[in-house]
């Protein structure tokens, strides 16, 4: 037999080594995790100083709170930096960066709505870490359920925009999106409240206890 002959077989061998070969796709999942939470508790804390301004303030001093905004946002996402190490001075990069700070702003500003929706059981967090339309039976008009509706689409587009705003703060290639939503899903079922409806990894869906 040739040379050749034996260099197929070699050859042919390698190859198939080759496609055994597991690749594995870089993927930093605790620290996505955690970026989830600290975005979420950052949107509930920017959401209830809202709702406290609203109630106390004058008209007169609104433009003085439109200034402070930023400041007050970096002390509100510093927070559970400063929890975590009292050495950290500073909340992490990808939390203030200005994309995720005006995604956690406009989000904030809807979250009481969408609470009380949640409350009603007329929305969902589903398993893709996006609020569904479970049920519209609870709202008394096509108005009101209009409006639910159009919550959800601009609460989605919303999250749809900070996937990927992870991913390029954390260097994940956008392949990886799903994964970025099933990490983040678990966040959102953990915050859930008691009552809240929320979809299983399994895509049942259960009432938060």
């Amino acid at each position: 037999m040739s040379n050749q002959g034996f260099r197929r077989p070699a050859v042919a061998a390698l190859a198939f080594a080759v496609g055994c070969i597991t690749i594995n796709v870089y993927f930093p999942e605790a620290e996505i995790k955690e970026l989830s939470e600290r975005i979420e508790e950052a949107i509930q804390q920017r959401a209830a100083e809202g709702a406290g301004g609203a109630r106390a303030a004058r008209p007169a001093a609104a433009p003085a709170r439109r200034a402070g905004l930023l400041p007050a946002l970096l002390r509100l996402t510093a927070a559970p930096v400063l929890a975590q190490s009292a050495e950290e001075k500073v909340a992490p990069p990808e939390v203030t960066s200005p994309a995720i700070r005006k995604i956690i702003e406009s989000r904030a500003r809807r979250l009481a709505e969408l609470n009380r929706l949640k409350g009603l059981g007329v929305v969902g967090e589903s398993k893709d870490a996006l609020v569904v339309i479970r049920n519209l039976d609870a709202l008394p008009d096509l108005r009101a359920r209009a409006a639910a509706q159009r919550l959800v689409k601009e609460e989605n587009a919303d999250r749809e925009a900070l996937f990927k705003e992870i991913a390029a703060v954390k260097n994940v290639d956008l392949s990886q999106l799903p994964r970025i939503r099933e990490t983040y899903a678990v966040t959102l079922r953990q915050k859930a409240r008691k009552g809240d409806w929320i979809q299983l990894p399994d895509g049942t869906w259960q009432q938060k206890k």
